[in-house]
């Protein structure tokens, strides 16, 4: 995967998911939480739906994540299975032992932490390391992402864990200058959503390769 890791999230539509795949973005997402604008229906996840919404184009290279939040086990993984999902994205409370039981199974997983005005907590954070592949700062709202509002980035100076993390949370093409800069030396990536849509679900390509463009410059 390249660097910085850019992750496109709230994929819906087949045509668009081709467009924004032909960009080579490191991850596209999808979302299986029924609050969500961007939401992936139960009625989608036929055989013959996802024929439908998953392009037989999609490069391997490009990582495939389910985003999910407080749904069962039992969910996480037939859908992971279904969709052959390379990582699952747990947005919620889940806990430190709902980790570890997935990651037991073989899977990869991405641990959001919302952030609010308190901050980052480390001493709770420390209880995930040893069964995530990444952390994702996120802003804190009532709707789990998708707000296109930031945090203050700042925040994370604290940080001094080994997990890799990836930042989200209202990020926009206006914030390449200061994504570039030196936030933290294990922020890895970013992931992108409302300030790159048409409407939701349904991505700007122009915005998105522009974006991509600018962040992979030297």
């Amino acid at each position: 995967m390249s660097f910085p890791l850019i992750k496109v999230c709230g994929m819906r539509d087949a045509q668009n998911i081709e467009q924004i795949a032909s960009l080579c973005p490191d991850f596209v997402g999808f979302i299986f939480y029924p609050r969500s604008k961007r939401y992936v229906r139960q009625s989608d996840l036929s055989s013959a739906c996802l024929d439908k919404l998953l392009p037989k184009k999609l490069p391997t290279s490009i990582k495939r994540v389910g985003v999910f939040v407080e749904s069962t086990d039992a969910e996480v993984e037939q859908i992971a299975s279904q969709w052959e999902l390379d990582f699952v994205q747990l947005h919620g409370n889940e806990s430190p032992a709902f980790c570890r039981k997935l990651k037991e199974k073989g899977i990869k997983i991405i641990k959001v932490f919302s952030v609010g005005k308190e901050g980052i907590s480390l001493s709770h954070m420390r209880q995930y390391k040893d069964f995530v592949d990444y952390f994702l700062f996120d802003t804190q709202t009532p709707d789990y992402g998708g707000s296109g509002h930031k945090f203050d980035w700042n925040t994370l100076k604290t940080y001094d864990l080994e997990v890799p993390f990836l930042l989200s949370g209202g990020i926009s093409l206006e914030d390449v200058e200061k994504l570039k800069e030196h936030i933290h030396h294990n922020c890895v990536g970013f992931d992108i959503n409302s300030k790159f849509e048409i409407a939701p679900a349904q991505k700007n390509a122009a915005l998105i390769e522009e974006f991509i463009t600018l962040m992979r410059q030297k």
